[in-house]
């Protein structure tokens, strides 16, 4: 009885382990309204922050948060040094992250510059395309030869050029464009919208990540926070639909 007794509470002990709150890193691109420092308080904040702190919530895992530049985020994942991201999927990140539960649908398309006409895609031939360098738009755009693109590290250097008219448009996601566009005092700059389509953002988490085994306890709560409505609402405060 004795060692029954013993093994047993070996084994609750063990589970108790498996199942202890782990502290986890999660990486994602460094934009508003996506994410963000906030100057004052020195803290992220977004779309991306809120959702990760309600996952935080929601699974008892401890959290911390890295923005960086979009180059940089799949060099981490692969390395293992970040654990998750949330950010746009496209296939080719499967051989290094495991995908997980769709966070949003995200519009994309190209938004021209004043004066500029874009009603339909073959007006984009001839037009200098400002495109962030390794995002996926859309399948025909993304291969489409040609086109002129001039690739960027993020949208602020393309409403840059676009104000010394040095590029015709910007492609990528719209309502992060329109929403730095009016953050500058912008938004009179930008004129035609052609969509292109919606990607998904979805929780992506590192398969070299020592915590990968995890993974179903934050899809988890990324399917909660879908079905009572708190993600739709984390969107919409941040301007994000």
């Amino acid at each position: 009885m004795l060692i029954r007794s013993l093994a047993l509470a070996a084994a609750l002990a063990g589970w108790g382990a498996q199942a202890a709150a782990a502290e986890l890193r999660f990486i994602t691109l460094d934009v508003a309204p996506w994410a963000s420092i906030d100057p004052a308080s020195g803290q992220p904040v977004g779309v991306f922050p809120s959702v990760v702190r309600e996952i935080a919530r929601r699974s008892g895992h401890t959290i911390t948060m890295s923005l960086q530049p979009f180059t940089r985020i799949d060099r981490e994942l692969e390395a293992g040094t970040q654990d998750c991201t949330i950010i746009v999927w496209n296939d080719s990140r499967g051989s290094i992250v495991e995908r997980g539960e769709l966070v949003s649908d995200h519009p994309m398309g190209v938004i021209a510059r004043q004066g500029v006409r874009l009603k339909a895609y073959e007006d984009l031939k001839g037009l200098t395309i400002s495109v962030l360098r390794g995002l996926s738009i859309q399948p025909r755009f993304d291969t489409d030869s040609g086109l002129v693109k001039d690739f960027d590290v993020d949208y602020g250097q393309g409403l840059a050029k676009m104000e010394h008219n040095r590029l015709d448009a910007i492609a990528g996601a719209v309502p992060t464009i329109l929403y730095l566009a009016k953050q500058r005092g912008m938004s009179d700059m930008l004129g035609d919208v052609l969509p292109l389509g919606t990607i998904p953002l979805v929780l992506q988490c590192s398969r070299a990540s020592p915590h990968l085994g995890l993974t179903p306890d934050l899809n988890k709560a990324v399917r909660d926070m879908r079905d009572d409505g708190t993600l739709q609402r984390i969107l919409e405060e941040n301007h994000f639909t």
